[in-house]
């Protein structure tokens, strides 16, 4: 007997998961044709009316909720632009098992879970680190504005 147990060779089967009395393979993903009813329900609405709710109570989440959306919005821009980038690990994976709806689903969760709230986090991390922040945008901001003006005036000497 092969010490590794892999003789005679048996094909190779996923653990299996016991759902309702049924076994499921542990790779299954989450449906495609709910990835978008639950996208929708977890970053859209549950956190609309969290943020309904705290304008209309006036309660302190509202900042929570304000820096919520400019995230949102932050991430929906870095998405449109960089999510091929952004799916090459998850590509690379793919040959397994496709994960990346799930990710992203798992991590709104968690940004808006009140159990978890990982964006009021986020939030208090940044205003904790506000000062160093500020000084490394300013000093990129300066260089960016220092190429820009040498490259304009490059410009403005070859072609005027």
């Amino acid at each position: 007997c092969c010490p590794l147990n892999c003789w005679p060779r048996r094909p190779l089967r996923c653990p299996a998961l016991s759902v309702s009395g049924r076994q499921v393979p542990a790779t299954s993903m989450f449906p495609y044709f709910m990835v978008l009813p639950v996208w929708i329900a977890l970053a859209f609405l549950f956190p609309l009316v969290q943020t309904l709710h705290a304008l209309k109570s006036k309660s302190e989440d509202r900042k929570t909720w304000l820096f919520y959306w400019v995230a949102y919005a932050t991430a929906t821009w870095v998405l449109y632009y960089f999510e091929w980038l952004i799916r090459i690990p998850f590509y690379v994976l793919s040959f397994y098992i496709d994960l990346y709806y799930e990710v992203q689903l798992l991590a709104v969760f968690f940004l808006v879970c009140p159990k978890f709230f990982v964006i009021k986090q986020i939030q208090e991390h940044l205003l904790s680190n506000t000062a160093a922040i500020e000084n490394i945008v300013s000093e990129k901001l300066g260089q960016a504005t220092e190429v820009a003006t040498k490259e304009l005036k490059g410009m403005k000497d070859k072609y005027f």
